[in-house]
């Protein structure tokens, strides 16, 4: 009876919201897509996931309940000579049986990198002048505490920083630096169903200063839009099939939802599929010990109706 009603939940959950476009345009796109190829495959729906170290990105509330430590590098191949790569570490801290009353916690650490070269640049008479490129960064420190051994919070601080190198009238970058906040709650009220709630991009902006670029230059702060997440995961008793879907809404952007089936196929590794609002994913796993220690190869597909051509995705994840 336990499994239905968690079934139910999630069916509910992938319905309520209708796809929506015209979400473009706002500050921080590049922190609102995938940062990881498993997480991507399964519809961008991993904040009640606690797995990976990816797990400060999507909820820092999840960090108490890692499983050891963890590696991840991945990379993503994007439409219109796009690219995108993320570097993260993270661990859980379990106190010792000796330690009465200690909390458990967790940390991790992230970069997410996103950019675009080969700019051409003209002048007004349609004439090149130079070519230019244009990234964003985002360095990630997040913790987490347990209060209660089914209860966790968490808090993720990142520094942004946005910038065009050369061009300013002096040939010096125009850039743009800020700090954000994330906060995070997981919860397990039993064996297999974990539930997640995010606050996302409290305080994120940019702001701009285009003295130096335009004869006419002004001052401009593009806040990033402050999102929450609400999320349902269940693995069936069996442990082979996960289910996890999210709700996401915003106070500038329309909501959304994220949908994610993983399989496990023996121990060769697992396949995946999803769908990140309009844009269904698929994907897969494969188990690759390295000097005696466990890892994973993912790749996931996501088609978009958006861009011209799919996104790709390659991640390498390290345990240890």
């Amino acid at each position: 009876m336990r499994t239905y009603v968690v079934l139910i939940v999630i069916l509910f959950m992938s319905t309520v919201a209708t796809a929506q476009k015209g979400d473009g345009g706002y500050a921080g796109a590049f922190l609102r897509m995938g940062v990881n190829a498993r997480a991507a495959a399964l519809g961008d729906a991993h904040s009640a996931l606690p797995e990976g170290s990816v797990a400060g990105f999507y909820n820092p509330g999840l960090l108490p309940y890692l499983a050891g430590r963890s590696v991840t590098l991945s990379y993503s191949f994007l439409p219109l000579d796009r690219s995108m790569h993320y570097i993260g570490y993270a661990q859980s801290l379990q106190p010792s049986p000796e330690a009465a009353g200690a909390l458990a916690a967790g940390f991790s650490l992230a970069w997410i990198g996103a950019g675009v070269d080969n700019i051409d640049g003209r002048d007004g008479s349609g004439q090149h002048t130079q070519t230019f490129s244009h990234s964003n960064n985002a360095f990630y420190l997040s913790f987490a505490l347990s209060p209660h051994p089914y209860v966790s919070i968490g808090v993720s601080g990142k520094v942004l920083w946005n910038r065009f190198p050369q061009l300013e009238n002096d040939g010096s970058a125009l850039s743009s630096q800020s700090f954000g906040l994330d906060f995070g709650v997981f919860i397990t009220p039993f064996q297999n169903l974990m539930l997640g709630v995010v606050l996302r991009d409290r305080l994120s902006k940019f702001t701009w200063n285009t003295d130096q670029v335009w004869d006419r230059g002004t001052s401009t702060t593009n806040a990033f839009p402050k999102s929450y997440r609400i999320a349902v995961s269940y693995r069936i008793p069996q442990d082979w099939l996960l289910f996890c879907t999210e709700l996401e809404n915003s106070d500038k952007q329309n909501p959304r939802y994220h949908f994610g089936l993983e399989a496990k196929i023996l121990h060769y590794g697992a396949l995946r599929l999803g769908l990140d609002d309009d844009m269904p994913a698929f994907g897969f796993g494969l188990n690759v010990p390295v000097l005696g220690r466990k890892s994973m190869f993912d790749y996931t597909f996501i088609a978009s109706g958006q861009t011209p051509g799919a996104d790709h995705l390659l991640s390498w994840t390290f345990g240890f």
